[in-house]
């Protein structure tokens, strides 16, 4: 390949390697919110649990 072909090249590389780092920029959002999402629902969980063990002991005194 010469200079000229090396030079043409380069741009297609490097929107490749954009187009992969704003891909896995998305995934990981998506990962992060679907992450989140379901620690938020396992503390409402354990809120409500909590909360029930409160009110039992607090009925009983």
């Amino acid at each position: 390949m010469d200079g000229i072909g090396m030079i043409s090249f380069l741009p297609i590389l490097l929107m490749l390697v954009y187009l992969a780092v704003l891909g896995f920029i998305i995934w990981f959002a998506v990962t992060l919110i679907k992450s989140q999402k379901e620690r938020n629902q396992i503390l409402k969980e354990i809120s409500t649990k909590l909360d029930r063990i409160q009110f039992n002991s607090k009925d009983g005194e």
